[in-house]
């Protein structure tokens, strides 16, 4: 705690909330640890009790204080909590049994030694789990679980304030008894108070509103027993005031005397306890400090928060304190009345000290129904806010989910129900994102081509044909669920009335993180169905991670007619086109003059003297004819051949942009511009290559202008052409 914020906590505006949220957290905690004091020091440990209590309200104010002082959240609460309680309860009846016949105060000790034992290992576990940074599969607690959590909280919330202002078992069967005159008037008053507090803050929000009404509730209380003439050991009778509480200094030191007492053996024999200790307390914390997160509305450092928990643990078991950590009731409570200071926690300590020392009698003034109705506006918010105030917010199977989650915690307990609640979140999202197609884009090979240049036959070939082949583009993480819509796609494809028979099915797998073992079953059956129906199938971009689980799926058995591995989605394609062109006798050499003027669609006598304009080159298979970063003023048309267009990056690694066969040009662009060469091209296979240098296209323009007019509107057709192409492409992928 800095200066500044040392200073602001004694502004009125943050302290009267922050010590009357202390007060009221007190007078309950309180109330709270002598009840598990008496559940853990029961039968033949009872003679202990007084003792009992008192470990229990020293440990109260260090773990208070201790968790106030390091938590990431100014307002947080750190109590014993009751399932630690309950659990080191069975513990204590176990060792107690086993010890039978033995002198009492050995009894006792084990019983302590043991409490200590596991509040000092799972202070150390959760040290461990926040200094290692192990809390982050909190985070993945689905958010209606969260929900469902708060508002089984609210439930108990309720009914804990029923408990504390009417002292009747809650079955179906005792519901009469609630509405028996001499009950009725302990419960309904504090109902009432609860609904009018929670009325009144969610319509105003100021700092004075809680602590006024804890006050004026209270006076009104006193004053009708003055005009009513009814003592306060009369009220006390009627159990109209909290109590009765034990009187006197409660707290003696666990000595050296005491520890050598301790019957190790008889703790080890009933270990197994610790295990569901650990995890229970882990669980139990994280998701508490996670709902408190959506209650505050601001991150909590749930490793912070285990650290936190850890030390006050080690620092509580050293006097024989049961498990404690942050809690969601005493820490939500301030929240709905303004206060938000370290004080919160720091007070509710310092209040616990006091009946530490001077006993627990003078809490026993204060009236149950202001308690209880304090109880009951808690948990009646929670409730308002998970079960009404949601019904808009939320999807309608998430809604329908806190619900399911409230009636577990009621019927079974918190933790069957986060449980449940993890598996139906689970299975929803399953069903969800199995309904989510992983298929991001899908073409058929007459709309989405290689980045092969071919001669004008070859494109007219291709876009007649391209419908032969079929192409999925998938993304995400593909399971199960979503492998099945890819089988359904690629059938419904193969069974389309009026469409071109499918050959060839193309799958690129660039986007796909990973595969789970179901969906590797899947691609098995699509392997499958592609051959039995006579279609080549054709992967691409498998990332290693895709190609590991394809190789344990026994997947990866080699090329053959009917499958093929390809490094991108443009090599497969080209595979996929040339194939197509090898059935139909894809043209080996392409005279210029000709292609020119089958692209025009028109004659033109003497369209041969381009030829005298140009100079034939021969390239060898690797040679280079175009260097990146060399001047550039010509273009370049495969007569035969193919060659290759590749970028070089700074690394040194080279890129290859787009392939161009026979009939194919090069160098449009900068044969007007100039400039430098922006990539490389090297022949693939033996090529012949005509050039055309801007020096003689201006020859031509001097010499055979009708020839110029001639070549420059096919080139600029050319360009046109490809530009449309580039802007149909961007179409296809970003529409």
């Amino acid at each position: 705690m800095n200066a500044v914020e040392f200073k602001r906590n004694f502004q009125p505006s943050v302290l009267l909330p922050s010590l009357t949220a202390g007060l009221i957290n007190a007078v309950i905690l309180i109330s709270v640890e002598i009840s598990l004091a008496v559940l853990i020091f029961s039968g033949d440990l009872s003679p202990f009790l007084p003792r009992g209590i008192g470990m229990m309200l020293v440990g109260t104010v260090i773990v208070t204080i201790v968790i106030a002082l390091t938590s990431s959240l100014v307002n947080m609460v750190g109590v014993p909590q009751d399932t630690p309680a309950a659990l080191m309860a069975l513990m204590s009846a176990g060792v107690a049994a086993t010890l039978k016949g033995q002198e009492p105060e050995a009894v006792y000790s084990t019983v302590v030694g043991a409490i200590m034992l596991g509040s000092l290992l799972t202070g150390i576990l959760f040290i461990i789990l926040g200094r290692f940074k192990l809390s982050g599969f909190a985070r993945y607690v689905p958010y209606p679980v969260v929900g469902g959590f708060l508002a089984g909280t609210g439930y108990l919330l309720v009914k804990g304030a029923f408990g504390v202002m009417a002292d009747i078992p809650q079955k179906l069967a005792n519901i009469p008894m609630f509405f028996a005159p001499s009950v009725l008037w302990n419960w309904l008053p504090g109902i009432l108070f609860g609904l009018a507090l929670l009325f009144i803050l969610r319509r105003f929000n100021h700092f004075l509103i809680t602590p006024g009404a804890v006050i004026a509730g209270a006076a009104l209380f006193y004053l009708y027993l003055a005009v009513s003439g009814i003592s306060i050991e009369q009220a006390g009778a009627n159990g109209w005031l909290l109590g009765p509480f034990p009187e006197g200094g409660l707290f003696q030191f666990f000595t050296l005397e005491n520890l050598g007492m301790v019957q190790w053996s008889a703790i080890f024999g009933n270990a197994e306890t610790y295990a569901t200790l650990f995890g229970l307390s882990v669980i139990s914390l994280l998701l508490n400090a996670s709902g408190l997160e959506v209650i505050y509305k601001q991150d909590i450092d749930l490793n912070r928060e285990l650290v936190s928990a850890g030390g006050a643990n080690i620092l509580g078991g050293l006097i024989g304190f049961p498990v404690g950590y942050q809690t969601l009731g005493f820490t939500a409570l301030p929240s709905r009345f303004g206060a938000k200071s370290r004080l919160v926690g720091i007070s509710t300590g310092l209040f616990c000290a006091l009946a530490l020392f001077l006993g627990a009698s003078f809490i026993s003034y204060f009236p149950r129904f202001v308690m209880g109705g304090m109880l009951f506006f808690l948990g009646l918010s929670f409730l308002a806010e998970w079960l009404v105030d949601s019904y808009k917010l939320l999807p309608r199977m998430d809604y329908v989910l806190i619900w399911v989650m409230l009636i577990i915690i009621d019927r079974i307990g918190f933790l069957e129900a986060i449980g449940a609640g993890i598996v139906i979140s689970s299975l929803l999202f399953v069903v969800s994102y199995g309904n989510v197609s992983v298929i991001k884009n899908m073409f058929s090979g007459a709309t989405l081509h290689s980045r092969v240049e071919r001669s004008q036959r070859n494109k007219s070939i291709l876009s007649e044909k391209g419908r032969q082949i079929h192409i999925l583009s998938l993304q995400g993480f593909i399971f199960f669920g979503s492998i099945q819509r890819v089988l359904e796609n690629v059938r419904a494809r193969m069974l389309a009335k009026g469409a071109d028979e499918m050959k060839f099915l193309v799958v690129d797998f660039r986007q796909v993180k990973r595969l789970d073992s179901s969906a590797v079953f899947g691609v098995t059956r699509l392997k499958q169905l592609t051959e039995s129906s006579g279609v080549t199938m054709i992967w691409s971009d498998l990332d290693d991670d895709v190609l590991k689980q394809m190789k344990r799926g026994d997947l990866l058995q080699g090329e053959s007619d009917t499958f093929s591995i390809q490094p991108t989605l443009d090599h497969a394609l080209e595979w996929c086109e040339n194939k197509i062109l090898a059935s139909e006798k894809e043209e080996g050499r392409v005279d210029f003059a000709k292609s020119v003027l089958t692209y025009m669609k028109r004659s033109f006598p003497g369209i041969q003297r381009v030829k005298e304009y140009m100079e034939r080159v021969e390239i060898q298979t690797g040679e280079y004819f175009i260097k990146q970063g060399d001047p550039s003023n010509d273009l370049f048309f495969i007569e035969s051949g193919l060659v290759t267009v590749e970028f070089e990056m700074a690394n040194g690694n080279k890129m290859r942009l787009r392939s161009v066969k026979s009939g194919a040009t090069l160098g449009e662009v900068t044969l007007y511009l100039g400039g430098l060469r922006s990539a490389s091209v090297k022949a693939e296979q033996p090529s012949t290559v005509y050039r055309l240098s801007a020096k003689n296209l201006k020859r031509m323009q001097k010499d055979d202008p009708a020839l110029a007019v001639l070549l420059h509107e096919w080139i600029a057709r050319t360009l046109a052409e490809r530009l449309a192409e580039n802007n149909r492409l961007i179409e296809l992928f970003f529409d």
